[in-house]
């Protein structure tokens, strides 16, 4: 197992996150899309609840039951296009709206392809590189500075979004950001847990105030 702390990714800049309710701890399903970060997600996650890793080729059947026994499923970054992310996109559609989902980087693009947006090549290639985000100021990003410095590793972007999400962050006209609060589905396509990242951890603790985990 690779320790999380081998990647750099807890951010001295990061705040204090609101209290999250202890106990009974948050029952979290982190889905490993064969990613170097998903022990970073994990490391941070463990704030929050427990957390179960499991990979997105295990069998549809078993993902589905174990993400409607949790309270959130965190959906991780990770190779290729969301096509190709074994039971990834699968795995959306069949429990979207029965369980909270967040999406990061290839999580965030399968939230958007699974409802109908498109996918595709973005301007440049991103790989460890920093922006600095415009963001709705709410929500996901709720006391975070404007402009907020992002990580990003990425080549794909979300060209297209479906109906249902409010795109809700975005740097030089680049979805950045979605929300769909009425299923209570929420995608960046940056890393919040690197930390290249500043405010990281505020914005985990937001993620779980707006599926309604904060006490």
């Amino acid at each position: 197992m690779v320790d999380a702390l081998e990647f750099g990714t807890l951010d001295a800049t990061n705040k204090k996150s609101p209290k999250v309710a202890e106990s009974p701890r948050h029952k979290i399903l982190l889905l490993d899309n064969f990613d170097s970060f998903t022990y970073n997600l994990k490391y941070q996650l463990q704030e929050f609840g427990t957390v179960k890793t499991w990979r997105n080729d295990v069998a549809l059947d078993k993902l589905i039951a174990q993400a409607l026994a949790s309270d959130l499923v965190v959906l991780s970054p990770g190779p290729g296009n969301p096509a190709k992310a074994g039971n990834l996109l699968a795995l959306i559609k069949a429990v979207a709206g029965q369980v909270p989902m967040f999406g990061i980087c290839l999580g965030h693009q399968a939230l958007v392809e699974a409802f109908g947006g498109v996918i595709g090549p973005a301007p440049a290639i991103l790989h460890g590189k920093t922006s600095d985000m415009q963001h709705a100021g709410d929500s996901l990003f709720r006391n975070l500075p404007k402009p907020l410095s992002i990580a990003r590793y990425h080549s794909l972007v979300a060209s297209e979004v479906p109906d249902n999400f409010q795109v809700t962050a975005s740097v030089g006209g680049q979805v950045m950001a979605v929300e769909d609060k009425a299923q209570k589905l929420f995608g960046v396509q940056f890393h919040p847990e690197s930390i290249l990242t500043t405010y990281g951890q505020q914005l985990f603790s937001n993620v779980f105030a707006c599926v309604g985990l904060e006490e």
